[in-house]
């Protein structure tokens, strides 16, 4: 017998509600970070936040897959499941990518300026949309592509060996680090974090905790237990180890952007992966937190957030492009800390202001901002006020 669709999982609104705001701050500080006088108090600062926050992309990753095997692996596998599977990811993906890669090739060419015909504009929008890389966001996107394509042979094999499952997230980190290794040994391919396989650890470790999230989700309780428990020392082990990348990774950016130090990329491939992968845990964890034990205020506000990631991501480098171009509000360390501030501020304001509209009250919408997300505001706040 077929097994029912799995519940919705709440609490995961509110994690990527916190993974978009760390896109946002990313985003919004990078261009302190790399044009403040580096020998400044303010430099160390913005270099530390720009870093540290550099786990939302990342987040998303862990957690397409994660929803991805929850709601598919205890089902039956039937030629309609894999056909609907794809026929959603086609619309409510891939036209979205296509016309955000039009729209940013097209604004950062100045309206086809840089282009000598209209026949070159096409030969070079046609290379980049194959690339991911008509603006820089949007490799995340098309990585995500990438994995869609191959979700359903990761499904068939688990479904036929479930005895790999508990080995996932070992798998994921060796494949992850051998593809690191070959490429930069022999393939020598230059746009490697463009290719899933970069992210393999984040995609494995989601899929496991899909798979497994029904026996595991106490783990995301937060409740008080006795100090040496597993669950408690696991998750301080996290917590140590996430410490520990964070602090490498921001010292390794300090080190070459303020003293020009260069070191090995597989150093720096090394802490990107242990800082974004360990973040995504703890970023779950505390989106579980949140939602558990948060206001209903707070709750509310990160799940709305999170309905509309998707779009926000794609739509909120627009924002920041032409308020860098136009508005500029001083000299003084305290005008342009606020000038930082104000470019995050108009990122969030904006993308909201544009996706919600399209999606909730523009008919075809999706074409943009694919599917629309089901309101869930209310039953979050009465979840929320029953857990509280």
């Amino acid at each position: 017998m077929a097994i029912q669709k799995k519940a919705p999982i709440y609490e995961l609104n509110v994690v990527r509600g916190l993974a978009i705001l760390a896109v946002l701050m990313v985003h919004a500080t990078s261009i302190a970070a790399v044009t403040l006088d580096t020998t400044s108090m303010s430099f160390f600062a913005y270099n530390a936040y720009n870093t540290f926050f550099r786990f939302g992309t990342a987040t998303f990753i862990l957690l397409s897959s994660f929803v991805l095997f929850y709601s598919y692996y205890h089902r039956d596998i039937s030629r309609s499941l894999v056909t609907n599977f794809y026929k959603k990811r086609m619309l409510y993906i891939l036209i979205p990518y296509f016309v955000f890669s039009l729209i940013y090739i097209t604004v950062n060419s100045r309206m086809f300026s840089n282009y000598a015909g209209f026949s070159d504009f096409l030969n070079d929008f046609g290379n980049k949309l194959m690339m991911g890389s008509a603006h820089p966001h949007l490799y995340f996107v098309f990585i995500s592509v990438q994995f869609y394509l191959l979700f359903p042979l990761f499904l068939v094999f688990l479904k036929k060996f479930p005895k790999v499952v508990k080995h996932l997230i070992w798998i994921g980190f060796v494949i992850q680090f051998a593809y690191s290794l070959l490429n930069h040994f022999y393939i020598k391919y230059p746009y490697v974090g463009s290719i899933s396989l970069s992210y393999m650890s984040h995609y494995l470790t989601g899929a496991f905790i899909g798979i497994y999230y029904e026996s595991i989700k106490q783990w995301f309780s937060m409740k008080v237990r006795p100090f040496f428990s597993k669950q408690r020392l696991v998750i301080l082990g996290i917590a140590a180890i996430w410490v520990f990348a964070v602090i490498g990774h921001i010292y390794l950016y300090y080190m070459q952007r303020a003293h020009g130090v260069s070191f090995d990329s597989k150093i720096f491939h090394l802490f990107w992966s242990l800082h974004t992968y360990f973040s995504a845990l703890v970023t779950i964890l505390i989106g579980h937190w949140i939602y558990k034990f948060g206001k209903p205020f707070i709750v509310n506000s990160l799940t709305y957030l999170g309905m509309l990631s998707f779009g926000i991501y794609l739509i909120h480098p627009l924002f920041l492009l032409f308020y860098r171009q136009y508005v500029y509000f001083g000299n003084e360390m305290w005008q342009y800390h606020l000038w930082i501030f104000s470019c995050f501020v108009i990122a969030l304001v904006g993308s909201i202001l544009v996706v919600h509209p399209v999606l909730y009250k523009m008919k075809g919408g999706w074409i943009f901002f694919g599917a629309q997300p089901k309101r869930l505001k209310a039953e979050t706040k009465a979840n929320a006020k029953q857990l509280n």
